[in-house]
């Protein structure tokens, strides 16, 4: 017995429908390496200045692609490197700084996770 006509003009859009979410679901899995922690904490206000920046990520980072950059309010680079993932694991970066003045300091990021995505950002903290 042969499938009604319209039965199976009905099947190709439903079956590629579902096609089309499967692979959305799975390009999720694959999702870019996100922010979930840091020292100092994004807006924290301390009255000491921390020998070091580290950010913490969800996902296992590419050092060689993957950078931590400080800058002091005048925007002046005050990190010593680019970040070491050595320090605090596979999916941190820490860098040293090399000024502890009091101020305003933004932290930028740009990570590449192991799956190859790549994911920025930045945030501040000030030292009274």
């Amino acid at each position: 017995m042969s499938l009604n006509p319209g039965k199976r003009q009905m099947r190709l859009p439903v079956i590629l429908f579902l096609f089309f979410v499967s692979g959305a679901w799975s390009g999720l899995a694959m999702a870019h390496a996100l922010l979930e922690r840091s020292d100092p904490a994004p807006g924290a206000v301390l009255g000491n200045a921390p020998a070091a920046v580290t950010v913490f990520f969800d996902a296992e980072l590419e050092p060689a692609f993957s950078k931590l950059i400080v800058k002091n309010q005048q925007g002046v680079k005050v990190s010593q490197d680019n970040g070491d993932t050595a320090s605090a694991g596979p999916k941190s970066l820490t860098v040293k700084l090399s000024t502890r003045a009091k101020g305003v300091y933004r932290v930028y990021w740009d990570v590449v996770s192991r799956d190859g995505h790549r994911a920025s950002g930045d945030f501040t903290f000030t030292v009274q």
